[in-house]
């Protein structure tokens, strides 16, 4: 029973966040509220006993991917949002009838059943397997993808400070 309270309450406040992540004007608010859904889906991770996917949604997205959203919007000059636009665009109803018929189309499919475990052999989960699965084939791609952001950040920050004039000295004449 108390797994199925947290299952909710996790829910509302993921839910909650990424609602107030999307309407908030202030980008500021918008990406702690942001942080707040991923917490929340953090939370939910661990009830499905997935910790170390959720610890990973903390380190990355809370930490990395907050911290940078939080740098990009300081650098620009502009941080609230327009007062004099219209909250809904012109399409909201079309993505939310899209939204509708995927949500039904899911609720309807078939659940597929899961292979027996008979043929199945045993698996040993743990964290060093993981890793080698996922960086192993991909470390040339992953060096080239820091480099490529690091760059791309180094060019983000120029850019938003702008051509610097030279001060004119006074030469006293």
């Amino acid at each position: 029973m108390n797994e199925e309270i947290s299952f909710w309450i996790l829910s509302a406040i993921a839910v909650l966040g990424a609602l107030v992540a999307v309407r908030k004007r202030n980008l500021i608010h918008g990406v702690f509220a942001l942080l707040v859904f991923f917490a929340g889906l953090s939370g939910l991770f661990l009830l499905l006993l997935a910790e170390f996917i959720a610890a990973v949604q903390v380190l990355v997205y809370i930490g990395a991917v907050g911290v940078l959203l939080l740098f990009a919007i300081m650098l620009t000059e502009r941080v609230a949002g327009d007062d004099d636009r219209r909250m809904l665009s012109r399409g909201w109803s079309w993505g939310l009838l899209a939204a509708a018929a995927v949500f039904v189309v899911l609720l309807l499919r078939p659940i597929q059943q899961l292979p027996s475990q008979d043929a199945a052999q045993p698996i040993k989960p743990s964290v060093e397997a993981l890793g080698h699965k996922l960086i192993n084939p991909y470390v040339v791609t992953l060096e080239v993808l820091a480099l490529l952001l690091t760059a791309a950040l180094i060019g983000a920050v120029t850019a938003a400070q702008g051509l610097r004039m030279p001060k004119e000295e006074d030469s006293p004449e």
